[in-house]
């Protein structure tokens, strides 16, 4: 009985036993380890994964610095700058070598403007589609007869696009807007997805402005920056007065005080500051 009880103990015991390994069929692949996509030693080239970028993490932490060049964008928080060129129409600007190309991108240097005959892609007053000028001027090409062209195919005194939005509230921040972008150093009417008001156009100009390559000119310096071909934006020193306007070039005049293009108390071409704004002193501010 107890040498019963002993080989049912064994038998019990022969059973728990694990069944030996069946050998690896031909061709099939050799076992992985537990390092995930790593091949487990030994396994031939055939056989290897490939660990594509888009099988990397997504933990940063967890990244090489190639690794996260590689998933850049997934790390730039750009999400409402494009939102923003969405609306209006534009491209994020794409980076690209200097090359001949740069020297033969087209300004549109031969067209002419008289101030009165506006094109047709210039006179849409939706501020959310941003105008494409045919006419610019960009830094390195500047000049005195580019630059006056470039504020006249905007036809301020004419364009539709420029006409009050109800009485008393003008649209001289819209002009400058456009003249700014035409001439690649733009004073934003958007910042991110936030439309500015003339008040505030003002004071991006004033605090913002300096960050941005605005410099303050006074004197004489303001005409000759304007006679050399550069932006250059006057607004009146009485910080309550919320105005803005283009200077234009010119000769140089006795009183030293610019000529003024835009829409303010008036919509004109070439007036003094007095006209425009109610008062003589005023800051300008110009863009290389």
């Amino acid at each position: 009985m107890s040498q019963e009880r002993q080989q049912g103990k064994g038998g019990s015991a022969d059973q728990k036993k694990p069944a030996p390994a069946k050998p690896a069929a031909p061709g099939a692949a050799a076992p992985r380890t537990a390092t995930g996509s790593i091949p487990a030693q030994g396994q031939t080239g055939m056989d290897s994964k490939v660990v594509k970028p888009s099988e990397y993490s997504t933990d940063a932490s967890m990244l090489t610095k190639t690794q996260k060049n590689q998933l850049g964008s997934q790390f730039a928080d750009n999400s409402a700058e494009r939102r923003r060129n969405s609306l209006l129409q534009t491209s994020m600007p794409s980076l690209k070598a200097a090359g001949p190309s740069d020297d033969d991108e087209a300004t549109a240097v031969g067209m002419k403007f008289d101030g009165l005959q506006v094109p047709k892609a210039l006179q849409g007053r939706d501020v959310w589609i941003a105008v494409q000028a045919p006419l610019q001027s960009r830094e390195g090409k500047r000049s005195r007869d580019l630059y006056e062209n470039v504020i006249k195919q905007f036809g301020v005194t004419v364009n539709p696009r420029y006409g009050e939005d109800a009485p008393g509230k003008v649209r001289g921040h819209i002009f400058v807007w456009d003249v700014s972008r035409a001439m690649n150093c733009e004073i934003p009417h958007f910042v991110g997805a936030k439309e500015l008001t003339l008040a505030q156009t003002c004071d991006w100009l004033r605090h913002e402005g300096p960050m941005r390559g605005w410099k303050r000119c006074s004197g004489g310096d303001i005409i000759e920056a304007a006679n050399s071909g550069r932006l250059v934006i006057a607004l009146p020193r009485e910080m309550r007065t919320k105005h803005l306007a283009v200077v234009t070039p010119q000769p140089m005049p006795e009183d030293m005080s610019p000529r003024l293009t835009g829409i303010c108390l008036r919509r004109d071409l070439n007036v003094h500051p007095r006209e425009m704004f109610g008062a003589k002193p005023v800051d300008c501010f110009f863009h290389e």
